[in-house]
């Protein structure tokens, strides 16, 4: 299975008459994060799953009716927030937003995050009881604690992301929120525990 994983720079690959076609097969896509609305909603014309999405910090997915002036989520989509999803058989959790640098909307303390992560419990035992296993992927906008944190106080990594990671064991953590600059910037790294950790900055697609 391959997946395609987005977030925060809109891509001119992505965002084309050409998209699907001007890419190789994949089976799956999820956002971590700060994907504008009319991109989600272009993407999900295009194909036949619906993608999996996660809001960012700046919550540029909103979309805003020119006519009634109403402000909605895109549609066509999965909103993986809070939630445990399963498309194609893959179970994907996600948690939204970034850790708290400033007052406003979808940044969380460091408390708040846990907590989001700690509801998730109940779904994560029945899946290992009924499915043999908790989640395969897991799906933020903010980056864990360590590689691909950034080297600034907003873009810091959240530890409860760490903590999911070594008591549920997802196969692949897919996050956002930090750019990758240079040809040499890491896009992967893999934890003690085996963990795929893989940044979603524009686009790339991994083979799951």
């Amino acid at each position: 299975m391959r997946v395609l994983a987005i977030a925060d720079a809109v891509s001119p690959i992505i965002y084309s008459q050409n998209f699907p076609n001007n890419l190789p097969e994949f089976d799956l896509v999820v956002s971590a994060g700060d994907m504008p609305g009319h991109v989600l909603e272009f993407i999900a014309t295009k194909l036949k799953i619906p993608p999996v999405y996660v809001l960012g910090n700046h919550a540029n997915a909103y979309i805003r009716n020119s006519d009634t002036d109403e402000v909605s989520l895109p549609g066509g989509c999965i909103n993986a927030h809070r939630r445990i999803v399963e498309i194609n058989g893959i179970l994907i959790a996600g948690i939204e937003g970034s850790a708290r640098y400033r007052p406003g909307p979808h940044q969380y303390t460091e408390w708040q995050m846990a907590t989001m992560v700690r509801a998730l419990t109940p779904r994560l035992l029945m899946n290992k009881w009924r499915k043999g296993r908790a989640v395969d992927i897991l799906l933020t906008h903010a980056p864990p604690k360590g590689q691909h944190e950034g080297k600034d106080f907003p873009h810091r990594g959240v530890a409860a992301f760490n903590k999911f990671q070594k008591r549920w064991k997802p196969r692949i953590h897919i996050h956002g929120h930090v750019h990758l600059n240079g040809a040499n910037a890491p896009r992967e790294y893999v934890t003690e525990e085996g963990i795929r950790v893989i940044n979603a900055f524009e686009f790339t697609l991994i083979e799951f």
